[in-house]
């Protein structure tokens, strides 16, 4: 017969105290809870940039959408996370949304500042507490370099309805200092007015 013996306490990243457990064949078990966000946006390390009904353009240096820009020194990467969209208002020669990255080392020009960033932490308040800087319009050194698709839209959006569309990065892209990331259209862009939008990331130290 095997004795039962108590080591401790494992203590999380959070603070919060666990009582080890293992499995039936002995092996250390660990029960991940309340997200996979839940650690960094309680450690502020979170943050969101929110356009609300914006046109969105094709890739080009004059960019309307969601932009968000990691300035030169900041001494963090971007790990870009969730992303929810809706297009609410018919584009008809609109097919679709695309991530896009260009490269920008001097701060974007023309600006109008996203409707809402900052960080996740809600009472750090927005735009304090984070690194990023988050634009519904800005003017770039380079028109972005599309990467991934994110989904298809209908031209009669506004007629067949749409909900909203959302998806995780998973920490696949990291934006480092002096680059830039924009939502950016497929084939036409979206009319004036006609998509809102999310996109949040986890700011590491380089």
């Amino acid at each position: 017969m095997f004795g039962k013996f108590r080591t401790g306490l494992i203590t999380s990243a959070e603070g919060a105290e666990h009582i080890p457990r293992s499995d039936k064949q002995g092996a250390l078990a660990i029960v991940q809870s309340g997200g996979l966000y839940k650690e960094p946006s309680r450690n502020q390390n979170m943050a969101f940039s929110y356009c609300a009904s914006r046109a969105t353009s094709l890739p080009s240096t004059s960019m309307i959408g969601n932009i968000v820009w990691n300035p030169p020194g900041s001494g963090k990467v971007l790990s870009l996370a969730q992303w929810q969209i809706v297009i609410h208002v018919t584009s008809a020669t609109c097919i679709g949304i695309t991530l896009g990255y260009s490269s920008q080392g001097l701060t974007p020009t023309g600006t109008t500042v996203a409707d809402a960033y900052g960080n996740c932490y809600l009472s750090s308040g927005s735009p304090a507490q984070c690194v990023g800087k988050a634009y519904a319009i800005a003017t770039l050194l380079a028109a972005p370099t599309p990467v991934m698709p994110l989904f298809h839209n209908t031209a009669a959006i506004a007629t067949t309805g749409m909900e909203q569309v959302a998806g995780d990065f998973a920490g696949i892209w990291t934006v480092p200092p002096g680059y830039a990331v924009s939502l950016c259209a497929l084939g036409g862009a979206v009319a004036a007015s006609g998509m809102t939008s999310t996109i949040t990331w986890e700011e590491i130290p380089e």
